[in-house]
């Protein structure tokens, strides 16, 4: 039974009050409302309603331009999924494609990481993503900065620092498995020197420097993994309560949906070899990256179901999220496993587990009514017959 958005009870033979809506659940599956940790919108916010379509009740917004305050009020409305928003921080090369949008600072100092940071807790961020392009101080002062506040932060691991002092310095989420790979490899140092070269490198294109740092050269990397480095870095991830969002769904997307990928910015000037060399590349990537997602889990470290769904990437906006829970599974996770990713894991990685993540009297009623079970087969996460989102049915 549901009532004032939330759930009040869970029994057989519930005699509901006078005027309640009733819906005939027999044959069907019930599920928490599943949430996309890493996401980014639409200027427009015309994507909101299809996330919820797609079972999806809850985002992490990974930074896409949108002020804080907009997105504070999409998520306040009752037919939007909730959202959770960033404020962004990088290096003085942010700047080389014109002034900072909204809620985003280029620091290049430990001074103006810390300004950054005390305006971005005000304007009412709910996390404070970092990217590539950080200089290691300005890095370390935001993670002082977070902690002082209490105010997490996450995204990718900045090319001047390693995934272990990311995750000793307390960065709450590691995206996209950045520099995992490169860490576990005996070439570490100088493939480490090599990718900040080319991201400073002033000789070649925008779209060169995205590509090569997105996508590293899998021959630099898959002959030269070692195991014993990747036991202890895994350990450390353990340790710290690192969390992980693969977004595995960005890579099968451009290898599956070849046309989409040619429509990318970064993708339209390849010649049509350069283009397949690229997807090949990718192909390889993904399939490694599945290997090490498995390896990670066995060694328990913790994941996080994202996408990477947005406006400047291939990934299908809703649907999306489905296809990362089956990667989840062709890479060792069962089917409970990988549907707590987008369930449990999240309420866990926001310290919300009494809010929400599981079906329990109290919990709010963000529920997603499936056809089948999703746990004999993680794809029936797709039949969807009916979504509750805050109590009401959508």
């Amino acid at each position: 039974m549901i009532a004032e958005g939330r759930i009040v009870s869970i029994e057989k033979n519930l005699q509901p009050p006078p005027g309640a809506r009733v819906i005939d659940a027999t044959g069907k599956f019930l599920i928490p409302g599943l949430w996309d940790m890493h996401v980014h919108l639409d200027p427009q916010g015309n994507s909101l309603r299809q996330l919820v379509a797609n079972g999806i009740t809850g985002i992490r917004e990974m930074y896409t331009g949108i002020p804080i305050a907009t997105l504070a009020a999409w998520g306040a409305r009752p037919e939007n999924p909730r959202i959770v928003a960033a404020g962004f921080l990088d290096g003085p090369l942010m700047l080389n494609s014109g002034p900072a949008p909204p809620d985003a600072y280029a620091v290049g100092t430990p001074e103006q990481a810390r300004l950054a940071i005390t305006l971005l807790a005000a304007s009412g961020a709910d996390f404070f993503k970092v990217y590539n392009s950080l200089p290691r101080e300005a890095y370390f002062a935001i993670a002082q900065e977070s902690k002082r506040l209490r105010i997490p932060f996450a995204g990718h691991v900045p090319e001047a620092v390693s995934p272990a002092e990311a995750s000793e310095a307390g960065q709450r989420s590691q995206e996209h498995l950045i520099n995992i790979l490169l860490a576990c490899s005996t070439r570490e140092e100088e493939l480490r020197r090599e990718r900040i070269f080319t991201m400073n490198d002033p000789a070649i294109s925008g779209q060169e420097r995205m590509l090569e740092l997105g996508f590293p050269n899998p021959n630099e990397l898959f002959d030269t993994y070692d195991d014993a480095k990747a036991a202890a870095l895994f350990k450390t991830f353990v340790k710290n309560g690192t969390w992980h969002t693969p977004t595995l769904a960005l890579l099968q997307s451009f290898v599956a949906d070849k046309d989409r990928a040619r429509r990318m910015s970064y993708m339209q000037d390849l010649s049509e070899q350069q283009f397949d060399a690229w997807i090949a590349r990718i192909g390889a990537l993904l399939e490694r990256h599945k290997k090490l997602v498995g390896e990670m889990h066995r060694a328990g470290v913790e994941f996080l179901a994202g996408t990477d769904t947005g406006p400047n990437t291939p990934v299908p906006l809703g649907t999306g999220l489905h296809d990362e829970l089956e990667l989840f599974v062709e890479s060792g996770f069962t089917p409970m496993e990988a549907l707590q990713t987008a369930t449990r894991n999240p309420a866990r990685y926001f310290g919300k587990l009494e809010e929400m993540g599981t079906l329990e009297p109290g919990k709010v009623a963000d529920l997603v009514m499936l056809d089948a079970n999703p746990l004999d087969d993680i794809r029936n996460t797709r039949k969807i017959s009916t979504v509750v989102l805050r109590g009401r049915v959508i």
